[in-house]
């Protein structure tokens, strides 16, 4: 979960840096930022699963991630 979720600004900041060279290398690592995002929903879900975590911090961590995610469509979509 760690890694995943530092994936989503580290994909960002890469891209970022990136954009000056190529637009479409920045969408590329939008794109693999909300995989990211879409994967600490997958976490977010095993830990509920496995008890780890409880059903409220559960909806709220995949709140969460369901507006970064609705946040990087809406970046991806600029950027098309």
């Amino acid at each position: 979960m760690r890694r995943a979720s530092k994936s989503v600004c580290a994909n960002l900041a890469e891209g970022f840096g990136k954009q000056s060279i190529s637009k479409p290398e920045f969408k590329r690592y939008v794109l693999m930022a909300m995989g990211s995002a879409d994967e600490m929903r997958v976490w977010v879900r095993y830990s509920q699963d496995l008890g780890y975590i409880s059903g409220k911090q559960a909806d709220v961590w995949r709140n969460e991630y369901q507006t970064i995610a609705k946040m990087l469509n809406g970046l991806h979509a600029k950027w098309g």
